[in-house]
């Protein structure tokens, strides 16, 4: 899976892993570390920003969005 900036991604990590987010929660990408780990933005309904964490490739998975 290759994970770019300004991805949409789905966390499919654990509850818990990160405070507030649950598996199925949808993010917008923000940086790659070159490491594993991105930056990921998550936004209320309004656009504000609800959680913006790193987190580790294996707990995201793309979720584009379909026509």
């Amino acid at each position: 899976m290759t994970i770019h900036i300004y991805d949409r991604v789905r966390f499919v990590g654990p509850r818990g892993l990160v405070s507030s987010l649950r598996p199925g929660d949808i993010g917008y990408v923000i940086e790659d570390y070159g490491d594993g780990n991105y930056e990921v933005e998550f936004s209320n309904a309004d656009g504000t920003t609800r959680v913006q964490e790193v987190i580790a490739v294996e707990h995201l998975e793309n979720a584009p969005l379909t026509p």
